[in-house]
């Protein structure tokens, strides 16, 4: 019977095995959850290398098949072009492009699917230079030509697919994605609510440099100190120059990356989560602060308003006064308590581990024709 086949799936592991951040843990989460759940299926993860860590454990220790370039081949070529070349070896009955790609020269006997997690170098095209614009272009088009399936991990990035590269509708599927198991399982406690946090890569886009001028503009009784978690280059530059020129050093704590085993605390006991970012695909932080009910400050543009839901305050980007009076609220109590169980109750029935793997796996057997029973 069809439904029983075992199907042989593989994905593009790049980023599950060499990126700590977004792209890296979206992968990592969706592998090991279709692992957990779906056990009976062969899994292939393609990587132009492998690296050892916390991170990439589960992977190393358990049943995947991992496919690396021959040591004489360069890791890029082998990705272009031998990639391809072991996948049709191996007949996959699926592929998965996690990041934006697919490798060309995969056989039509190898259904593909691609996952798109946002469009950001469209939308913002002053952010990135004329050759990065160029070559995104070219690789996410192509790509997504080449696909039976693309994935979109929000509604809006749904609709950039569909209107700025012009897929018919019926070839995207909205598969909302999951955070790490250490968020979902923690369990709420009595917060000590000591300070403001900011999570995430220190660029432009994210806009930190709004949440410092904002922080600067509250009474002092509303001064919790600020952490922030992640790094940046010229940019994280600058917000440290504007932390130190309007007297706030003392304030902020600069912690640069964590792994989540530490980082579930440090969300836990944070008063909120202060994302005021212009635009995100998704949104991995905001998703996993709720988890631990701590409410979020946030953007309504993209896709921030689909992955805060209730337990967020939605501001308009760049209005740093609005984003201060929305940093004193959170010591009301009371609006404090329901952000927080609005919030937690809605990422657990949207974003849960569970729920997020049957949605891809159902997807995987409608395009080879079979259900999931």
């Amino acid at each position: 019977m069809m439904a029983a086949l075992k199907l042989k799936i593989g994905f593009d592991a790049k980023r599950l095995f060499l990126n700590n951040t977004g792209l890296g843990n979206y992968s990592r989460t969706l592998v090991k959850n279709l692992h957990r759940y779906y056990p009976q299926h062969e899994y292939h993860l393609f990587t132009p290398e492998v690296k050892e860590n916390e991170t990439s454990r589960y992977f190393l220790d358990n049943d995947f098949f991992i496919h690396t370039p021959p040591s004489y081949l360069p890791g890029s070529l082998w990705r272009s072009r031998g990639m391809a070349r072991k996948i049709n070896d191996l007949n996959l009955d699926i592929y998965h492009g996690l990041s934006h790609e697919i490798p060309p020269g995969i056989s039509s006997k190898t259904l593909k699917v691609l996952t798109i997690h946002d469009l950001i170098f469209e939308k913002y095209p002053k952010l990135f230079s004329w050759y990065d614009r160029w070559l995104y272009t070219l690789k996410y088009k192509s790509s997504c030509s080449r696909a039976n399936q693309i994935v979109g991990v929000s509604k809006a990035t749904c609709h950039d697919v569909e209107t700025l590269y012009l897929i018919d509708r019926q070839k995207i599927s909205l598969i909302y994605q999951s955070c790490d198991e250490v968020f979902q399982n923690h369990t709420v406690r009595h917060k000590e609510k000591s300070y403001f946090l900011y999570v995430g890569t220190i660029n432009e886009r994210k806009g930190l440099l709004d949440a410092v001028k904002a922080y600067g503009m509250l009474e002092e009784k509303f001064q919790l100190p600020f952490v922030v978690v992640g790094a940046g280059g010229t940019y994280a530059d600058a917000v440290k120059s504007a932390v130190s020129r309007l007297g706030l050093t003392p304030k902020f704590n600069f912690m640069g990356n964590l792994p989540n085993r530490e980082l579930v605390e440090v969300y836990a006991n944070a008063l909120c989560l202060v994302l005021p970012s212009a635009y995100e695909g998704f949104g991995i932080p905001v998703a996993e602060a709720l988890f631990t009910g701590t409410p979020v400050i946030t953007s309504n543009t993209s896709a921030l308003p689909e992955a805060a839901g209730p337990g967020g305050i939605i501001l308009q980007p760049g209005n740093v006064a609005q984003l201060a009076q929305a940093m004193a609220d959170m010591f009301d109590e009371t609006r404090w308590n329901e952000f927080s169980d609005k919030g937690r109750n809605y990422v657990a029935s949207h974003f849960d581990s569970a729920s997020t793997a049957e949605a891809l796996m159902n997807l995987y057997y409608r395009l080879m024709g079979t259900t999931a029973g």
